[in-house]
């Protein structure tokens, strides 16, 4: 990322070429500072506007900028002559004004897009004028690598002389706001940013001068350039990372752990109740996840996990949702999962739920969408106390003649208080469970008592 103090002396200006648009010239400007490139595109009238103000405010030359002409400004020779004026005005001008850089030369050039500086000042700015909105409606923030990076960055530096500048910067309404917003967002890219050489995701960043107490959504960013987590392990109680290339947990808990084969304490995440890790590469759920000490929400959607396991130190741990990954055997879940309340593994590929028979606590089971063939294989149901709410569309079972009451006469006397695929029984159906109720025990030899069944 650029910033124009730490390379006065390797900051330039040209104008190598110009492009038309609807009759009008613009001439493309190329701003390089240090490594940092980008390009900025003008017409003759933003150079004539700019030049005046810079006349009135700021001491420059009236002379310098080439003249208008009306008649003949549109020939290839007259265009070329003025794209070499106005480079040499341009880099005149960055000479003359880069100690002070005011504020609408820093606008017309984009350095307010691509400095860290001024793109600081721009944005806090921004946080000064809106947080009162902000943090009265949605209390959620978005920010980018290059603005923590930056943030990052002066933090560690010294400032430039604020007497010669315009307008100094204060960090204060950007730390300020952060500390109370519900959420905050940070999106990364892989592409270059905008008009520039810059790509954000290899811009390492600290999290260190950021408060957050609730939530922190981290999108396509490039985990490996997260250096310090600061105080986010022991305030955060949600944390959200999506698109990225982790392929496993500690890739996330431990980003900035150097060497993440060891658990310590002091990497534990005490406040975090909900980890949404959905949308990455994730492989399995490693011993990593014992780091959240305090989990009670744990989303794993739309990864490529094949097994359940490492979840029986998670004592607070009440749903877990494992949804489009590639489960298909679930053997003892209750030896790996605890005392679950919800659980969500549709589209998978599970074919049983024999695995499922000792969740005494599980209350939702979302099984849509597997491979579930035969109603023998939902038996192992039945005998769960708590269960409620059962999903199973989507499966070829769900296809089986009297479908619903089949399933539902696994419950026996609780049939009543399932809800199948989003529906309560009807009456009807409940009349059919008893008299298939019925026929099973007179199967098994015993004698049923019809008027009790259909009272219930």
């Amino acid at each position: 990322m650029a910033c124009l103090w730490r390379n006065q002396n390797r900051s330039s200006i040209e104008i190598p070429s110009t492009e038309e648009f609807s009759s009008v010239t613009y001439y493309v400007i190329h701003v390089t500072v240090g490594e940092v490139k980008w390009k900025v595109k003008h017409r003759y009238n933003d150079f004539f506007n700019l030049h005046s103000k810079l006349v009135v405010d700021h001491g420059v030359s009236k002379d310098i900028l080439p003249s208008k002409k009306v008649i003949g400004n549109k020939s290839n020779e007259f265009i070329e002559s003025r794209r070499r004026a106005l480079e040499e005005y341009s880099q005149k001008i960055l000479v003359f004004l880069k100690r002070t850089m005011p504020r609408v030369f820093v606008e017309f050039l984009d350095f307010h897009v691509y400095d860290i500086y001024f793109l600081l000042q721009e944005l806090s700015a921004k946080c000064f004028a809106e947080a009162d909105f902000i943090l009265s409606t949605t209390r959620t923030f978005s920010m980018s690598p290059l603005e923590l990076y930056a943030i990052s960055e002066l933090v560690k530096s010294c400032f430039p002389d604020a007497d010669n500048l315009e307008k100094p910067l204060d960090l204060g309404p950007i730390l300020d706001m952060c500390s109370q917003l519900d959420s905050l967002v940070i999106n990364g890219s892989n592409s270059e940013y905008l008009q520039s050489n810059i790509v954000l995701n290899k811009l390492p960043f600290e999290m260190s001068q950021l408060k957050i107490d609730s939530s922190v959504c981290f999108k396509k960013i490039s985990l490996s350039m997260i250096s310090s987590l600061g105080s986010l392990r022991s305030t955060l109680t949600v944390l959200k990372v999506s698109y990225t290339d982790a392929t496993s947990i500690c890739d996330i808990l431990q980003c900035d752990v150097l060497h993440k084969t060891a658990i310590e304490g002091s990497q534990k995440w005490d406040a975090l109740e909900t980890l949404d890790l959905s949308h990455n590469n994730l492989v399995d759920i490693d011993k990593t996840i014992h780091l959240a000490v305090s989990l009670k929400h744990l989303i794993l959607n739309h990864n490529k996990i094949s097994t359940i396991s490492n979840l029986m130190h998670l004592p607070r741990l009440e749903e877990l949702s494992i949804v489009n990954n590639l489960i298909t055997i679930c053997d003892q879940l209750h030896t790996k999962v605890g005392n679950i309340k919800s659980l969500n593994l549709s589209q998978n590929n599970v074919v049983t739920t024999k695995g499922f028979k000792k969740l005494y606590s599980l209350e939702n089971l979302d099984l849509s969408c597997n491979k579930i063939t035969e109603i023998e294989d939902l038996r192992y149901l039945g005998n769960l106390p708590c269960l409620e709410n059962i999903t199973l569309t989507g499966n070829n079972v769900s296809t089986t003649i009297d479908y619903r009451v089949k399933v539902l006469e696994l419950f026996g006397n609780r049939a009543k208080d399932i809800c199948l695929d989003n529906e309560k029984p009807s009456q009807s159906e409940l009349d059919k469970v008893s008299v298939l109720s019925a026929l099973r025990i007179v199967k098994e030899g015993k004698t049923p008592d019809l008027s009790k069944e259909m009272c219930k």
